[in-house]
């Protein structure tokens, strides 16, 4: 198990993050961060200053541009670029990781509803939630596709959200088989749409000249295309980074919270029983 404390108070809540704040959450060093908002600030996509402080967006596009650089293997610069420019998966992460209801305003309790339970203390987020998680592929190590649940996570959230308030009120057989089903949706093999989103170059990202007139390649269409071969056959390589889990772990670490492994967790406790 994994587990990163913060030796200062959060500054999450006040959606003020630091960028030493920001190294924590992420478990890299600063020297990453400053790298990244640096190139942000050379393309005007943000100001640079000796004691940056970021904003909830900004610190998704952080844990993006993060997982893409250590995981997807693109460069810090590719990577920085590819999270400023996909605006549009951030604000998309956004609706789950700081969840408010439907119709809720901030100033109301169910504000702070957790309904997938990402952040109390033992969720094993290092599990991904196939009804929500969200990815970016990068294929060739250019070009970015956006897969997601075909199915609006933010929508099941909401549900959740409100059969967990009616079975508080009125704790009836029909409401819990409800809940119950929806719970087992989390679990379940979701279908994904996939859209490219752009192609990324030397520190650049450039959306598709028009994803209207132009057919997209091979990966937009689906898991087959109509020749039975998949996607995945269409490109040399192929990179999926769980942008959702990013953001997870990123948020847990900066409230403090125990982001865990489940096969370090697994392997440890084998090892204590040869013990």
């Amino acid at each position: 198990m994994t587990v990163i404390a913060m030796d200062r108070p959060s500054t999450w809540p006040a959606g003020r993050m630091s960028d030493l704040d920001m190294a924590d959450a992420l478990g890299c060093e600063v020297a990453f961060i400053k790298g990244v908002t640096g190139s942000w600030s050379r393309q005007s996509l943000s100001t640079a200053t000796a004691e940056r402080t970021q904003g909830v967006q900004t610190c998704i596009r952080l844990a993006i541009a993060h997982a893409l650089h250590t995981t997807g293997a693109l460069t810090l610069s590719d990577a920085a670029a590819v999270a400023a420019g996909s605006w549009q998966v951030s604000a998309s992460l956004l609706k789950l990781l700081e969840f408010r209801p439907r119709g809720c305003r901030p100033d109301e309790g169910d504000a702070e509803a957790d309904p997938l339970m990402q952040f109390v203390p033992r969720a094993a987020e290092a599990i991904p939630i196939a009804a929500a998680d969200e990815y970016l592929d990068v294929a060739d190590g250019r070009r970015v596709y956006w897969r997601k649940p075909r199915r609006d996570a933010y929508l099941l959230a909401c549900d959740l959200h409100r059969l967990s308030r009616a079975s508080r009120r009125e704790d009836t057989p029909a409401l819990q088989e409800e809940y119950l089903e929806l719970l087992a949706r989390l679990r379940e093999p979701e279908d994904h749409v996939c859209e490219w989103i752009g192609t990324v170059a030397d520190g650049r990202f450039r959306p598709p000249p028009d994803r209207f007139a132009e057919r997209s390649p091979a990966m937009r269409q689906g898991i087959a295309d109509g020749r039975g071969r998949s996607f995945a056959d269409s490109y040399a390589t192929k990179v999926s980074v769980n942008v959702s889990l990013a953001a997870r772990s990123m948020k847990r670490r900066a409230l403090g919270l125990a982001v865990i492994d489940p096969l370090r967790t697994a392997a440890s406790r084998k090892g204590d029983g040869k013990a």
